[in-house]
């Protein structure tokens, strides 16, 4: 066991006098508690945050096999630690989750904030106790995946409008990420033609160094233009669309 997987159960203990030392410890000789973590939830699990964004809170509720045993132990309880997937030992938030009545759920909410770094995160869902000779015992742990991702914005400008048939058209707009612009970014540029029900595809192009791209076409039919940006693992996808009359 890794000590991100106690932290929330650790910082807890920090308040009980008889294990303040746990606090920072890697419980290397961790016990296995025989209750169980049936399921686990989060409330939600995927956010759009700019960087300046606050924090919202997360409800994560589990569900275990029996109560978590308090005898023998100075400290029980069920707790998760949002951790970077990539990087469990890499925590940035925990909270314990307290019992609904004389159940065997858990619920407690824990917070995403726009600081964090966008990409996937795992929620890891488990119960431990602790003895007085401050040995660890866990549950088995429940990984949930949620992930932040920063706001997109495109622009589009289809101009001249209304433009001649058989003339030049320009497509051009300006592709944002949290507010500041996104060099080399692919983005396809689609027309529907007015009275048609679907798009098809006119080009694909790149963004410069200032975020702005820009391709011309020969105006045919009226209709509208589409630019499209699909996004990855870290950014939201963006389209914006611009209607045009051919004379």
């Amino acid at each position: 066991m890794t000590s991100v997987r106690v932290r929330a159960l650790a910082a807890l203990l920090a308040t009980v006098p008889a294990a303040g030392l746990l606090v920072g410890a890697s419980p290397a000789q961790a016990g296995t508690l025989k209750v169980t973590v049936k399921s686990a939830s989060i409330s939600k699990n995927a956010f759009v945050l700019s960087a300046k964004a606050g924090c919202t809170n997360v409800t994560a509720t589990a569900t275990l096999s029996a109560p978590i045993p308090t005898e023998g132990y100075i400290y029980s309880g069920v707790g998760v630690d949002l951790v970077v997937a990539a990087n469990t030992d890499k925590s940035v938030a925990d909270a314990e989750l307290k019992r609904v009545g004389t159940t065997s759920t858990y619920k407690g909410a824990f917070q995403v904030c726009g600081k964090y770094a966008p990409g996937k995160y795992s929620a890891l869902i488990y119960g431990g106790a602790i003895d007085k000779d401050e040995n660890v015992d866990l549950t088995n742990i429940v990984t949930k995946t949620l992930t932040i991702k920063r706001p997109s914005k495109v622009t589009l400008d289809a101009s001249p409008e209304p433009v001649k048939k058989g003339k030049k058209i320009t497509a051009k707009g300006t592709l944002k990420i949290d507010g500041k612009v996104l060099a080399g970014a692919k983005v396809k540029i689609y027309f529907k033609k007015k009275g048609a029900t679907s798009y098809s595809l006119k080009a694909t192009t790149t963004t410069n160094s200032k975020g702005v791209f820009s391709k011309k076409f020969t105006a045919t039919k009226t209709g509208t233009w589409k630019v499209v940006y699909a996004g990855t693992g870290t950014k939201v996808a963006a389209a914006a669309t611009d209607a045009v009359k051919v004379k």
